[in-house]
């Protein structure tokens, strides 16, 4: 099985010469109808009959003897393959599809299901000041979905789903039928633009809704699956094996040496995967084709050993790897990589070439078939770029075959201290210059997928190679042993602690490195598909290859390219006198998120955080800023000191450098340990921080007026809320009232100045009832109100009735966990309001007679 550039060494101008590869372009033929079909959704009857066509007419080119013309025709069929293959797995769904009968919003219901892992244990997250609902451990596990109540009847039902239990789950196993009393719900779509599409990844996957229940009592056993089960066989193996991990290593680096051993990342803190995704190394927390090649490294090292027969051990190894495939769940790079192992196998058992590219495409091709949604997740992709990378430029990453005798005989002449290190320092060159590669290659879509690009990974990379191949050969030691040899299992446990303890040390120093990491907006997609559809077109086709100084001068400037188009907004190709006031309400859930974007460039953030995990909070805050070309925010305002809305801050702070932060003078008159924490964050990074009261302005043009209404320099009597900061921002004789969790007696003091007129208004407390929405909105007359807030189980009527308050007064009101982010541009003649999800008018809006139109006063 030879590859497309898998030239011999010892062959000259060989690399020029590609093989024939022809599993590349049939891989390519099937990528291409996938793609399509995920574009076009066409029917799978239009699919057939194309498929039927080009098979008829390659069958005639055949017997003509048109071979040329008849691959051409056969490579159409595959691609109507693909497509028909995607088309079935994306768009066909039976009639009972547990996810036909789920909405996004949770409902109470009882289904039957078999478990098809057993339980997998997730510890709570690291205690933290700024996670305002703290989090006990859970159980989750995957499940078939059999049967949903509907009223006293179980009705069949069939489909995926995830099973998130609260409290630890022991008795149930991989194989039980079991009875389940939850909330139901479907994965959301995104509810803010450039956030990470949930849904349609948990639709690549199958997974049609995600179960929840609040306690193990919860989740009935029916019937026992059996002894005879191979998916039970499977996951007692793995609860076996992280028992030992957890017996041998100590607490937090057993969770990590799961991860990277079993695949049992759940066990992780999500701050600790953050550090790894910063550093550009996460992927040494997913099982992929690193894992499984320093496996085939160990594996093949008795190989060459000839302690047994050499098709016994190319057996072993074959069989041994498909089981560690199986034993982590499949996932496709793992997949990719078990492929290549078997290849490899196979070649040493038939004396045929090494892996090249047509050895990757079949591994392609296997990883497609088992789910053609996988051409599109980032960790697929990325695992192929990374090997392909290495075939591609395997002349420059092996070490070349001597051909001159002279030259042969004079390197054999050396000493043997000058030979070992040549060879030693080649054999380091190589291995920095592999990850260098794999990394210049792959920035584009990680850049593209997370925002974010790493030079530290060039060092990082380089330097956990070692540690990382000790933690595996000794974890693997440690569960091989853990059961037979207790005292080697210790030892074994003690140097893959120590080697994950150096790897730990590794990261928290390339976190901190200066200059170790950058947080940027995304270029467009259509960039980053120029820079691999040129990668591909100089691996393909030799004569296209520019010289090594055109290629840099061409990365280079693809790069320059890449920086301008990210930080291209609308606002930056307008001319500054048509340039709209621009307000986006962020969903974050039940918190604050508000960007302000000014006429003269300038930004502004208007609370920052959500009740639950901080980072919950950055990442949708992060991908409205980074849609918008944001990488500086020039002021932040904090309304008041509740978590929910500044907990998202210090993150941020890791994203993006920030002018000023302006609170009210009572913001830290009380230090409870999240505002304690948010106030260290702040100085740490040495943010202006500014007190701001009612009577002042900010500066924000000679066109836009921003005004503090509340509190005053010496606040109020009361609550948090009560003291939290009212913004009001005019443009164009329109106005925008900002006002956080606005409540009573703050709220009386507001109330009881000069009544204003307002265009689009925040509404107060996310909607709380208790901010009298009545009163607020006579005295502030909004023709536009959003809602920040969520929509918990059982509050809809509560919610309901604050829509009618502003509703019967006439304003239109929007609410971010129905509408998704709320974007507000105002021009010089008009407001424009556009949702994220579409916008459900209420049915009696249209004819209130005190409804206002969309024109200046």
């Amino acid at each position: 099985m030879s590859g497309g550039l898998a030239a011999d060494p010892g062959s000259p101008g060989s690399s020029m010469a590609p093989r024939y590869s022809p599993l590349v372009l049939l891989v390519a033929a099937v990528a291409g109808g996938i793609a399509t079909d995920r574009i076009c959704a066409t029917p799978t009857i239009l699919w057939w009959l194309i498929g039927l066509v080009a098979i008829s007419g390659w069958f005639s080119l055949w017997i003509c003897r048109r071979e040329e013309l008849a691959s051409g025709v056969l490579l159409i069929s595959a691609a109507a393959v693909g497509a028909t293959w995607h088309h079935a797995n994306w768009h066909v769904y039976p009639a009972n599809e547990i996810s036909r009968m789920m909405q996004e919003q949770s409902r109470p219901c009882v289904v039957e299901a078999i478990a098809i892992t057993s339980p997998r244990w997730v510890p709570a997250p690291v205690a933290s000041a700024l996670r305002t609902i703290p989090q006990g451990e859970r159980s989750e596990f995957s499940v078939w979905v059999t049967a949903i109540r509907d009223g006293q009847t179980m009705r069949p039902a069939s489909g995926w789903a995830d099973l998130d239990v609260n409290g630890v789950i022991e008795e149930i196993r991989a194989g039980d039928r079991i009875r389940v009393f939850a909330q139901g719900s479907r994965a959301a779509a995104p509810l803010n633009p450039g956030e990470f599409d949930y849904a349609n990844y948990q639709r690549s996957q199958r997974i049609g809704c995600r179960l929840f229940a609040e306690f193990p009592s919860c989740v009935e056993r029916l019937e026992d699956g059996g002894a005879l089960n191979p998916r039970r066989w499977l996951a007692d193996i793995r609860s076996g094996g992280l028992a030992i991990l957890r017996r041998n290593i100590q607490g937090e680096r057993a969770m990590l040496a799961s991860a990277v051993l079993l695949g049992a990342r759940e066990q992780l803190d999500p701050n600790r995967n953050e550090g790894y995704l910063t550093t550009g190394t996460i992927h040494i927390l997913s099982i992929s084709g690193v894992h499984v090649g320093i496996l085939a490294i160990l594996l093949f090292g008795f190989y060459y050993t000839g302690l047994l027969g050499r098709r016994m051990t190319l057996a072993a190894i074959i069989l041994v790897t498909i089981a560690y495939a199986l034993l982590t769940d499949m996932q496709p790079p793992v997949v990719r990589a078990a492929i290549l192992v078997v290849v490899a196998c196979g070649a040493l058992w038939t004396g045929r070439s090494a892996i090249g590219f047509n050895s990757l495409a079949a591994a392609a091709i296997v990883v497609l078939a088992l789910n053609p949604a996988s051409l599109f997740l980032a960790g697929p992709q990325l695992s192929f770029l990374a090997v392909a990378t290495m075939i591609a430029f395997q002349s420059w990453l092996v070490p070349h075959r001597i051909v001159d005798p002279i030259d042969r005989l004079i390197a054999t002449t050396r000493p043997w201290v000058v030979r070992s290190i040549k060879r030693f320092g080649g054999g380091l060159w190589r291995v920095w210059l592999t990850g260098a590669l794999i990394w210049l290659f792959g920035s584009p879509l990680v850049w593209r997928q997370w925002n974010l690009i790493s030079p530290v990974a060039l060092v990082l990379n380089f330097l956990m190679w070692l540690p990382v191949t000790l933690a595996m050969f000794a974890g693997l030691g440690t569960l091989l042993a853990g059961a037979i040899m207790r005292p080697l299992a210790r030892l074994c446990g003690w140097l893959c602690d120590g080697s994950f303890g150096f790897l730990e040390w590794l990261i928290e120093m390339g976190r901190d490195w200066p200059g170790g990491h950058f947080w940027l907006p995304a270029p467009p997609s259509w960039w980053v598909a120029i820079f691999y559809i040129c990668f591909v077109a100089a691996v393909s086709f030799p004569a296209l290859r520019p010289s090594r100084r055109r290629a840099m001068a061409m990365v280079l400037g693809w790069t320059a390219g890449a920086l301008v188009l990210s930080q291209v907004s609308f606002s930056a190709v307008t001319p500054r006198r048509e340039r709209p006031l621009v307000c986006h309400f962020v969903a974050v859930g039940h918190g604050v998120g508000v960007l302000v974007e000014f006429p003269d460039g300038h930004n502004l953030l208007y609370d920052s955080g959500r009740l639950g995990s901080p980072l919950a909070g950055v990442r949708p805050i992060s991908s409205v800023l980074w849609s918008r070309g944001i990488r500086h925010v020039d002021a932040m305002v904090i309304s008041h000191a509740d978590a929910d809305h500044f907990n998202a801050i210090p993150g941020l702070l890791d994203r993006f450098s920030i002018g000023a932060v302006y609170v009210s003078p009572v913001m830290f008159r009380r230090m409870p340990a999240a505002v304690k924490e948010l106030r260290d964050s702040i100085e740490r990074r040495g943010v202006l921080l500014r007190e701001i009261y009612a009577g002042q302005r900010l500066a924000a043009g000679d066109d836009t007026k921003i005004e503090v209404l509340h509190p005053t320099s010496k606040g109020v009597y009361g609550s948090d809320n009560a003291n939290s900061i009212v913004l009001l921002i005019e443009y164009a004789r329109r106005r925008v009232l900002l006002t956080g969790d606005l409540e009573s007696p703050g709220l009386d003091d507001v109330l009881a100045e000069e009544p204003l007129d307002a265009d689009v208004v925040l509404a107060p407390h996310h909607g709380s009832p208790r901010s009298n929405p009545g009163r607020f909105a006579d005295w502030c007359r909004p023709e536009h109100v959003v809602i920040s807030g969520s929509k918990p189980l059982g509050d809809e009527a509560v919610i309901e009735s604050v829509k009618d308050s502003f509703r019967l007064r006439g304003a239109e009101v929007y609410h971010t966990a129905e509408d998704g982010c709320v974007r507000v541009e105002i021009g010089p003649k008009e407001i424009a309001i556009q949702t994220t999800r579409p916008h459900v008018r209420a049915a009696s809006s249209a004819a209130k007679p005190n409804a206002k139109f969309l024109q200046p006063d």
